[in-house]
Protein backbone atom coordinates (compact mmCIF):
# COMPACT_ATOMS: atom_id res chain seq x y z
CA UNK A 1 0.00 0.00 0.00
CA UNK A 2 2.82 2.40 0.89
CA UNK A 3 4.50 1.98 -2.50
CA UNK A 4 1.23 2.48 -4.36
CA UNK A 5 0.36 5.64 -2.42
CA UNK A 6 3.89 7.04 -2.79
CA UNK A 7 3.91 6.29 -6.52
CA UNK A 8 0.58 8.06 -7.07
CA UNK A 9 1.64 11.07 -4.98
CA UNK A 10 4.95 11.26 -6.88
CA UNK A 11 3.11 11.31 -10.21
CA UNK A 12 0.71 13.98 -8.99
CA UNK A 13 3.51 16.10 -7.52
CA UNK A 14 5.15 16.51 -10.94
CA UNK A 15 2.27 18.61 -12.21
CA UNK A 16 2.78 22.42 -12.27
CA UNK A 17 2.07 24.29 -9.04
CA UNK A 18 -0.66 26.27 -10.79
CA UNK A 19 -2.53 23.05 -11.52
CA UNK A 20 -2.18 22.02 -7.87
CA UNK A 21 -3.81 25.30 -6.87
CA UNK A 22 -6.64 24.60 -9.34
CA UNK A 23 -7.19 21.23 -7.65
CA UNK A 24 -6.92 22.95 -4.27
CA UNK A 25 -9.90 25.16 -5.07
CA UNK A 26 -11.98 22.10 -5.90
CA UNK A 27 -10.76 20.29 -2.79
CA UNK A 28 -11.65 23.23 -0.51
CA UNK A 29 -15.18 23.41 -1.94
CA UNK A 30 -15.59 19.63 -1.62
CA UNK A 31 -14.40 19.57 2.01
CA UNK A 32 -16.78 22.32 3.07
CA UNK A 33 -19.90 21.81 0.97
CA UNK A 34 -19.93 18.07 0.20
CA UNK A 35 -18.33 16.08 3.03
CA UNK A 36 -18.53 18.95 5.57
CA UNK A 37 -15.10 18.01 6.93
CA UNK A 38 -15.25 18.68 10.69
CA UNK A 39 -17.49 21.64 9.88
CA UNK A 40 -19.18 21.80 13.28
CA UNK A 41 -15.82 21.73 15.07
CA UNK A 42 -14.37 24.41 12.78
CA UNK A 43 -17.30 26.82 13.23
CA UNK A 44 -17.48 26.23 16.99
CA UNK A 45 -13.75 26.81 17.49
CA UNK A 46 -13.75 30.01 15.44
CA UNK A 47 -16.89 31.42 17.08
CA UNK A 48 -15.56 30.78 20.61
CA UNK A 49 -12.13 32.19 19.76
CA UNK A 50 -13.45 35.40 18.19
CA UNK A 51 -16.63 36.36 20.09
CA UNK A 52 -16.47 39.82 18.55
CA UNK A 53 -17.03 38.55 14.99
CA UNK A 54 -20.40 38.65 13.23
CA UNK A 55 -21.91 35.55 11.60
CA UNK A 56 -20.78 36.84 8.21
CA UNK A 57 -17.23 37.39 9.44
CA UNK A 58 -17.13 33.91 11.00
CA UNK A 59 -18.25 32.45 7.67
CA UNK A 60 -15.43 34.30 5.91
CA UNK A 61 -12.86 32.82 8.32
CA UNK A 62 -14.38 29.36 7.77
CA UNK A 63 -13.97 29.75 4.01
CA UNK A 64 -10.39 30.94 4.46
CA UNK A 65 -9.63 27.93 6.65
CA UNK A 66 -10.78 25.39 4.07
CA UNK A 67 -8.91 27.24 1.31
CA UNK A 68 -5.71 27.32 3.36
CA UNK A 69 -5.97 23.65 4.38
CA UNK A 70 -6.44 22.61 0.75
CA UNK A 71 -3.48 24.77 -0.30
CA UNK A 72 -1.28 23.20 2.42
CA UNK A 73 -2.15 19.75 1.08
CA UNK A 74 -1.52 20.82 -2.52
CA UNK A 75 1.79 22.56 -1.79
CA UNK A 76 3.04 19.64 0.31
CA UNK A 77 2.38 17.17 -2.51
CA UNK A 78 3.94 19.50 -5.10
CA UNK A 79 7.04 19.97 -2.92
CA UNK A 80 7.79 16.24 -2.96
CA UNK A 81 9.46 16.44 -6.39
CA UNK A 82 10.21 20.17 -6.57
CA UNK A 83 13.83 21.22 -6.08
CA UNK A 84 14.88 22.89 -2.84
CA UNK A 85 15.78 26.00 -4.86
CA UNK A 86 12.23 26.16 -6.26
CA UNK A 87 10.73 25.64 -2.82
CA UNK A 88 13.05 28.29 -1.42
CA UNK A 89 11.55 30.89 -3.75
CA UNK A 90 8.20 30.36 -2.01
CA UNK A 91 9.70 30.95 1.44
CA UNK A 92 11.21 33.89 3.30
CA UNK A 93 12.65 33.91 6.79
CA UNK A 94 12.87 36.79 9.26
CA UNK A 95 14.27 37.07 12.76
CA UNK A 96 17.40 35.10 11.84
CA UNK A 97 19.38 37.11 14.36
CA UNK A 98 17.28 35.65 17.20
CA UNK A 99 17.94 32.09 16.05
CA UNK A 100 21.63 32.77 15.42
CA UNK A 101 21.96 34.30 18.89
CA UNK A 102 20.43 31.20 20.47
CA UNK A 103 22.68 28.87 18.51
CA UNK A 104 25.76 30.95 19.38
CA UNK A 105 25.32 29.76 22.97
CA UNK A 106 26.67 26.40 21.74
CA UNK A 107 23.70 24.50 23.13
CA UNK A 108 20.73 22.76 21.60
CA UNK A 109 17.65 24.95 21.20
CA UNK A 110 13.92 24.30 21.21
CA UNK A 111 11.71 26.05 18.68
CA UNK A 112 7.98 26.14 19.41
CA UNK A 113 5.61 26.31 16.44
CA UNK A 114 1.88 25.99 15.86
CA UNK A 115 -0.32 24.61 13.09
CA UNK A 116 -0.28 27.95 11.32
CA UNK A 117 0.19 28.70 7.62
CA UNK A 118 1.90 25.83 5.79
CA UNK A 119 4.00 24.06 8.41
CA UNK A 120 5.02 21.31 5.96
CA UNK A 121 6.72 23.31 3.20
CA UNK A 122 9.53 24.39 5.56
CA UNK A 123 10.91 20.83 5.55
CA UNK A 124 12.20 21.29 1.99
CA UNK A 125 14.35 24.41 2.26
CA UNK A 126 17.67 24.98 0.45
CA UNK A 127 20.95 25.57 2.30
CA UNK A 128 20.13 27.64 5.38
CA UNK A 129 23.46 29.46 5.53
CA UNK A 130 23.69 30.70 1.94
CA UNK A 131 19.95 31.19 1.33
CA UNK A 132 18.79 32.68 4.63
CA UNK A 133 21.84 33.63 6.69
CA UNK A 134 21.08 31.05 9.38
CA UNK A 135 24.23 29.72 11.06
CA UNK A 136 23.06 26.13 11.18
CA UNK A 137 23.41 23.07 8.99
CA UNK A 138 20.16 21.76 7.51
CA UNK A 139 20.68 18.34 9.09
CA UNK A 140 20.64 20.04 12.50
CA UNK A 141 17.11 21.35 11.89
CA UNK A 142 15.21 18.53 13.61
CA UNK A 143 11.42 18.21 13.31
CA UNK A 144 9.80 16.37 16.20
CA UNK A 145 6.67 14.50 15.14
CA UNK A 146 3.99 12.31 16.66
CA UNK A 147 3.80 8.96 14.90
CA UNK A 148 0.44 8.43 13.10
CA UNK A 149 -1.55 5.29 13.82
CA UNK A 150 -1.49 4.27 10.16
CA UNK A 151 1.83 2.73 9.14
CA UNK A 152 1.26 3.80 5.53
CA UNK A 153 0.53 7.39 6.59
CA UNK A 154 3.65 7.43 8.77
CA UNK A 155 5.86 6.29 5.88
CA UNK A 156 4.33 8.74 3.39
CA UNK A 157 4.65 11.71 5.77
CA UNK A 158 8.23 10.77 6.65
CA UNK A 159 9.11 10.62 2.97
CA UNK A 160 7.53 14.01 2.33
CA UNK A 161 9.56 15.53 5.17
CA UNK A 162 12.94 13.92 4.46
CA UNK A 163 13.03 13.51 0.69
CA UNK A 164 15.12 16.65 0.15
CA UNK A 165 17.56 16.01 2.99
CA UNK A 166 16.79 19.55 4.15
CA UNK A 167 16.11 18.54 7.74
CA UNK A 168 16.08 15.62 10.13
CA UNK A 169 13.05 14.10 11.84
CA UNK A 170 12.67 12.26 15.12
CA UNK A 171 9.65 10.71 16.80
CA UNK A 172 8.42 12.55 19.90
CA UNK A 173 8.64 9.34 21.91
CA UNK A 174 12.44 9.33 21.48
CA UNK A 175 13.20 13.03 21.70
CA UNK A 176 14.10 13.31 25.41
CA UNK A 177 16.69 10.53 25.20
CA UNK A 178 18.11 12.01 22.00
CA UNK A 179 18.56 15.47 23.56
CA UNK A 180 20.18 14.04 26.69
CA UNK A 181 22.54 11.90 24.61
CA UNK A 182 23.47 14.86 22.38
CA UNK A 183 23.36 17.56 25.05
CA UNK A 184 26.55 19.15 23.71
CA UNK A 185 25.25 19.25 20.17
CA UNK A 186 24.08 22.25 18.21
CA UNK A 187 20.65 21.22 17.02
CA UNK A 188 17.38 23.14 16.75
CA UNK A 189 14.36 21.01 17.64
CA UNK A 190 11.01 22.05 16.16
CA UNK A 191 8.04 21.09 18.33
CA UNK A 192 4.44 21.62 17.22
CA UNK A 193 3.10 22.78 20.56
CA UNK A 194 -0.56 23.75 20.03
CA UNK A 195 -1.88 20.22 20.53
CA UNK A 196 -3.78 18.53 23.32
CA UNK A 197 -1.55 16.48 25.64
CA UNK A 198 -1.80 12.75 25.01
CA UNK A 199 -4.07 10.81 27.31
CA UNK A 200 -2.32 10.02 30.57
CA UNK A 201 0.25 12.82 30.22
CA UNK A 202 0.32 16.13 32.06
CA UNK A 203 0.06 19.54 30.47
CA UNK A 204 0.10 23.27 31.15
CA UNK A 205 -3.01 25.45 31.32
CA UNK A 206 -2.81 28.80 29.51
CA UNK A 207 -5.18 31.58 28.50
CA UNK A 208 -5.48 31.21 24.73
CA UNK A 209 -8.06 32.68 22.36
CA UNK A 210 -10.44 33.67 25.18
CA UNK A 211 -10.38 30.16 26.65
CA UNK A 212 -8.52 28.14 29.25
CA UNK A 213 -6.45 25.79 27.12
CA UNK A 214 -4.44 22.69 27.98
CA UNK A 215 -1.12 22.50 26.09
CA UNK A 216 1.68 19.95 26.03
CA UNK A 217 4.41 20.56 28.60
CA UNK A 218 7.17 18.44 27.03
CA UNK A 219 9.07 21.22 25.22
CA UNK A 220 9.12 23.52 28.26
CA UNK A 221 9.98 20.67 30.63
CA UNK A 222 12.90 19.46 28.50
CA UNK A 223 14.22 23.00 27.97
CA UNK A 224 14.05 23.76 31.71
CA UNK A 225 15.83 20.55 32.73
CA UNK A 226 18.56 20.98 30.12
CA UNK A 227 18.97 24.76 30.41
CA UNK A 228 18.15 25.28 26.74
CA UNK A 229 17.22 28.46 24.87
CA UNK A 230 13.66 28.53 23.51
CA UNK A 231 12.33 30.39 20.48
CA UNK A 232 8.93 30.96 18.95
CA UNK A 233 8.59 30.47 15.21
CA UNK A 234 5.56 32.01 13.54
CA UNK A 235 4.73 30.31 10.25
CA UNK A 236 2.90 32.96 8.29
CA UNK A 237 1.16 32.33 4.98
CA UNK A 238 0.74 35.71 3.29
CA UNK A 239 -0.70 34.09 0.17
CA UNK A 240 0.04 31.48 -2.41
CA UNK A 241 3.77 31.17 -3.11
CA UNK A 242 4.47 33.50 -0.17
CA UNK A 243 5.34 31.78 3.11
CA UNK A 244 7.30 33.32 5.98
CA UNK A 245 8.95 31.88 9.08
CA UNK A 246 9.61 34.47 11.79
CA UNK A 247 11.82 33.65 14.79
CA UNK A 248 11.52 35.35 18.18
CA UNK A 249 13.53 34.52 21.29
CA UNK A 250 11.46 33.52 24.33
CA UNK A 251 14.38 32.87 26.69
CA UNK A 252 18.10 32.13 26.52
CA UNK A 253 17.83 29.65 29.38
CA UNK A 254 14.52 28.04 30.29
CA UNK A 255 15.98 26.76 33.57
CA UNK A 256 15.68 30.26 35.00
CA UNK A 257 12.01 30.76 34.05
CA UNK A 258 8.99 30.24 36.33
CA UNK A 259 6.91 27.14 35.61
CA UNK A 260 4.50 27.78 32.75
CA UNK A 261 6.23 30.95 31.54
CA UNK A 262 7.65 29.48 28.33
CA UNK A 263 4.40 27.83 27.25
CA UNK A 264 2.40 30.91 28.20
CA UNK A 265 4.67 33.13 26.12
CA UNK A 266 4.38 30.73 23.18
CA UNK A 267 0.58 30.81 23.45
CA UNK A 268 0.54 34.63 23.52
CA UNK A 269 2.78 34.94 20.45
CA UNK A 270 0.81 32.31 18.54
CA UNK A 271 -2.44 34.07 19.43
CA UNK A 272 -1.10 37.34 18.00
CA UNK A 273 -0.29 35.64 14.70
CA UNK A 274 -3.67 33.89 14.59
CA UNK A 275 -5.45 37.23 15.06
CA UNK A 276 -3.50 38.66 12.12
CA UNK A 277 -4.11 35.60 9.91
CA UNK A 278 -7.31 34.06 11.24
CA UNK A 279 -8.04 31.63 8.43
CA UNK A 280 -4.62 29.99 8.35
CA UNK A 281 -4.70 28.15 11.69
CA UNK A 282 -5.79 24.50 11.87
CA UNK A 283 -9.28 25.02 13.28
CA UNK A 284 -10.37 21.42 12.66
CA UNK A 285 -8.55 20.00 15.71
CA UNK A 286 -10.70 19.40 18.79
CA UNK A 287 -8.45 21.37 21.12
CA UNK A 288 -11.19 22.24 23.57
CA UNK A 289 -12.81 18.83 23.97
CA UNK A 290 -13.02 19.45 27.71
CA UNK A 291 -14.29 22.75 29.01
CA UNK A 292 -11.96 24.08 31.70
CA UNK A 293 -13.02 26.36 34.53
Amino acid sequence: MYRIVTFLISLLSRLPLGFHYFLSGITAWFMRHVIHYRYTTVVSNIARSFPELSYKEIDEVVNSFYSNLADVMAESIWALTASTETIGRQVRISGQEALNKAMSLNRNAIIMVGHLGNWEIFTGLPDLRTSYGIELDNKNFVYVYKKPRSRTAEKVISRLRTKHGSCSIIEAHNIARHIIKHRDGKEAFFFICDQNPSRGTSGITVDFLHQKTYMIEGPESIAAKMGMPVLYCGLIRHGRRDNEAHFELITENAAGCPAGYVTGKFAALLEQDIYRHKGTWLWSHKRWKKRMS
